[in-house]
Parts: C-alpha cells; structure tokens; sequence
C-alpha cells in the first residue's frame, strides 16, 4: 500500500507542473492573441475612418492650399467636409498634414473649433505617418505625445487627379481610449487563466492532503478546469469578435476504479494540452481573417509581404500583384447607409472568390482589395481578369439591394526578377495602373466623387 500512494504522489507532482506549465502557456499566448486580435479590428476601424476621410477630399485643391487661400471656395468646401465628418462620427481631432519633404511635415487645414493647429506648425514625425506620404494608410503602432495630448494616430493618403499623394488625412485617437478598448480584453484574460491555475492548485492541495481513494475527486475538477477553458474561449470570442471555438473541443468525465484513476488524470491532462495547442492555432488564424468577408485581411497581407521580400532576397520569388478598388461604394453609402455599403463589399468578395482562392485575397481597406498570385504569366493574369470581367457581369444581371451594378477598377504587375528590388515596387505598378484605370471610369462615368 505505501508503495502506491508514494507512486501515486509522483503523479500528482507531475500534474503540478503540467497544469502549471499549461495555464502559463494559455495565459501568455492568449493574452498576447487576444490583444493583438483587439489592435488589429481597432486599427482597421481606424483606417477606414480616416481612408473615408480621405476619400471625400479634392486632392487637386489639397495640394496648392495655402494659409492665405482662408476663405475661398476650395478651402472652404474641405475644412467643412473635414467638420460634418468630425461631427457624425464624434472625432475629437481630424486634420490635413502637408508633406513638406526631407521626412518633415507640417499641419494643414485644422478644422478643431478649439485651440487648431496654425498652418504650417511642425507635426510628430512617425513610420506611419510616413508610410501614408508614400501612398500606404497606417496607424501608429506606438503613442506619441505633442502639445494636444498623448495619441495613436490614423493617416489616410489624399490622391490628387494624376495618382500622387496630395496630402494627408489623420485622425487622431487618445491613447487612454485606446487602452480603454484594449485593457478589458487583457484582464478578462488574464483573470480567466489565473482563477483556473488557482483552481488547479486548490485540487492538488486537496489531493495531497488526504488519502489515495480521493484521487477520484481529480476527474470532476479536471472537468471543472475544462469548462474554465471553454469559458475562457467563449469570453476571448465574445470580446473579439471572431470565431476561435472548434467542433473537435469537447470535454467528457472519465468514470475509473483504483489505479485507473490514474491513467484518466494522464489522459485529461493530454487532452488538455491538444486543445491549448488547437485554440492558439485557431486564434493565430483568425487574427489574419477579415470579420466581415471572410478574405485575409491587412495583417496577414504584411505578413505575406514580408514573406515575399525574404523570397526576393533568396531568389526564389515569382508572383503577380492585382490591386482592385470598389467603384461608386461613396454613393451606395450616401444613398443607402453603410449597411447597404457593406453588402456592396460583400458581393465584391464573393465574386473575387469566384476567379481566385480566398487564401489569395486580401482586404487591406474599406473597399481595397489584393489579389497575390503565385504566377509568372502574363496571359494567366489577363485570363484570370477576364473571368472576373465575366463574373462580375454576370453577377450584375441580378438586381442589388443598393440599385447600382457593382464595378472595380483594377491594375496589375508581374515580378521581373531583373529590376524588382523589393515586394513594394510591384505593388507600385499594379496600383498605379489600378488609379489609371479609375480614373478612366470615372471620367466615362462622369463621377468625380472618387469611390
């Protein structure tokens, strides 16, 4: 007898450590999924703020703007779009930027009704900021601090007519709201992990502190942390939004006698750490989903391009960009409510995935989308639009809720391995070709209000 309950002692201590290393693990990984899962839909709301914005503003006016144009038509009509934005969606800060050259930018049109920025004042300089003077949105991934406060900011480039950046829109988000929005997550986390630990400990005290037929007890409280663990993934779903449950996550008491007891603890604990192991895969994945078309979205699309880049670097890279932007989206959403807008984007997708695989589409805005394919050939890209041109008129044959057909401007460029650097310069070619072709829709179409 006191040959198994030293045995039996063994066990329990290497329960100890497993059920401690398996709740460090979830609370680390899953605080740091869940947090970034939370940035990431945080961010994107912001770009799609400040790419409306954006959106809504004569790039051509934007650029020649001067503190003594104060008045005219041009100024005006955008310090007053910039203020009926700012008041529908309740902004405390948005603003133009100019880029005045040299990494160096200086405000624009403030349209703040206290204490604006003068024209001409220096701006915080940040990689976002600067991505957006280079033709790429970008929210800051770190707060700055200047004489308004301490912020995250979201920077949306302004096109003029020719493709070029005219200016910036940025919207500006305090860093106590962002914490705000972020910290609930963090903590309902944090706590969740750290009760099941301490319902773990409070187990092995009670089964180290009394006799071997106890052991039984340790089934229904395994059973009790397997629920917290369903809790703690039902909580993180609710907080973030996306779906990180699957159909394999189940938990089932094990009914054993004597020594049994034993090897039902063994399994349970195996169980445990295979579901850790597909839940953390399962929110690593949805983190790259977009929550409402079901496509990659614009982290996964930087992760992909990073991955591209370290492809050029070894010379095995071959690809080809497409670039599509939503036409006439502006007006769906003026005439019938973003709700409608959304459908609109929704259809667009799914007749994107049509031609091509969904694992090769990315949303990276409200109405952009990215089409990377693993090609060379020319004639595969222009067969691949064509299908597109097919489906999408086919598509339009059915009345849509929002009463317009739905259209894209797109542009594409193929990898040359010659003269292609980097990820970003065939990208470049394909969007330039992309705002080529919009601009020719619009000008067919007699549109000029961009989207």
């Amino acid at each position: 007898m006191k040959h198994k309950i030293d045995t039996t002692s063994k066990y329990m201590a290497l329960l100890v450590l497993i059920l401690f290393i398996v709740n460090t693990m979830l609370g680390i990984l899953l605080t740091y999924q869940s947090a970034s899962t939370m940035k990431s839909q945080i961010n994107d709301r912001m770009l799609d703020i400040t790419n409306t914005a954006a959106s809504m503003l004569d790039g051509d006016t934007l650029r020649d703007l001067t503190p003594n144009d104060k008045g005219d038509p041009g100024y005006e009509a955008i310090i007053r779009t910039l203020r009926e934005f700012s008041q529908n969606i309740e902004l405390e800060y948005i603003y133009c930027i100019k880029d005045e050259g040299n990494k160096q930018f200086t405000f624009g049109i403030d349209p703040t009704a206290l204490d604006p920025a003068e024209f001409g004042t220096p701006v915080e300089f940040t990689d976002a900021l600067y991505s957006a003077s280079k033709g790429m949105p970008a929210v800051d991934d770190s707060p700055y601090t200047d004489a308004w406060g301490e912020f995250y900011s979201a920077y949306s480039p302004v096109f003029d007519s020719m493709g070029r950046v005219a200016g910036i829109v940025a919207v500006d988000f305090s860093k106590s709201w962002y914490d705000e929005k972020i910290s609930p997550m963090i903590w309902t986390t944090i706590i969740s992990v750290v009760s099941s630990l301490l319902v773990a400990m409070a187990i092995v005290i009670t089964l180290t502190s009394r006799n071997r037929q106890r052991i039984r007890m340790v089934n229904s409280q395994l059973n009790e942390l397997a629920d917290n663990f369903d809790k703690l993934m039902r909580e993180v779903e609710n907080m973030s939004g996306v779906n990180i449950s699957g159909e394999n996550m189940h938990h089932s008491a094990v009914q054993s006698e004597g020594d049994d007891d034993i090897e039902s603890i063994r399994m349970k604990i195996l169980s445990l750490h295979d579901e850790l192991y597909f839940q953390i895969a399962s929110v690593k994945e949805q983190a790259y989903l977009d929550g409402m078309t079901g496509v990659r979205n614009k982290a996964s699309y930087l992760n992909t391009e990073k991955h591209i880049n370290d492809m050029i670097k070894e010379g095995n890279a071959s690809f080809a960009v497409i670039v599509f932007d939503m036409n006439g989206l502006k007006s769906i959403n003026d005439d019938f409510g973003h709700e409608y807008g959304d459908m609109a984007i929704i259809d667009a997708t799914n007749v994107l995935s049509k031609v091509y695989d969904k694992g090769s589409i990315f949303r990276i805005g409200g109405d952009e989308f990215i089409v990377i394919l693993n090609t060379v050939s020319e004639a595969e890209v222009q067969n691949s639009i064509s299908r597109l041109d097919y489906c999408i008129a086919a598509d339009n044959v059915n009345e849509k809720p929002y009463k317009k057909p739905l259209s894209m401007s797109m542009g594409y460029a193929i990898y040359d391995h010659d003269k292609d650097k980097e990820y970003r310069e065939v990208f470049h070619r394909a969007d330039q070709q992309m705002y080529e072709d919009k601009a020719s829709y619009y000008e067919k179409h007699g549109d000029r209000r961009r989207r």
